[in-house]
């Protein structure tokens, strides 16, 4: 149940979920919030539904100590090299600079 009302939240700046054109997967670059230290966690996946539940779950060693997380941004890309990519990009300074000015 927490899997969906994340997905039906409204984020500004993120991506609609929308069909890859050929009935491709879908690659998801995300924005955790953590609501117990407030910090920000960037990440990307094949599977956000799945991945969220990891998050929340403490299966992840780099955000099990700021369980529970929040959904604030995402962004879709049909191609995980391009995600990584932007992920990567996020975690930078000039990406970190680029989220606070979004209000991420």
């Amino acid at each position: 149940m927490v899997a969906r009302l994340v997905r039906d939240e409204e984020v500004a700046g993120s991506n609609p979920v929308s069909p890859t054109p050929f009935g491709g997967k879908m690659y998801t670059v995300y924005v955790l919030r953590s609501e117990k230290t407030g910090r920000r966690y960037v990440g990307s996946t094949g599977d956000m539904e799945r991945r969220f539940r990891e998050h929340q779950g403490g299966r992840n060693k780099a955000t099990r100590h700021g369980v529970p997380w929040r959904l604030v941004y995402t962004e879709e890309y049909s191609d995980r090299a391009e995600a990584v990519r932007r992920e990567r990009y996020l975690k930078t300074g000039v990406g970190r600079e680029e989220l606070d000015e979004m209000g991420v």
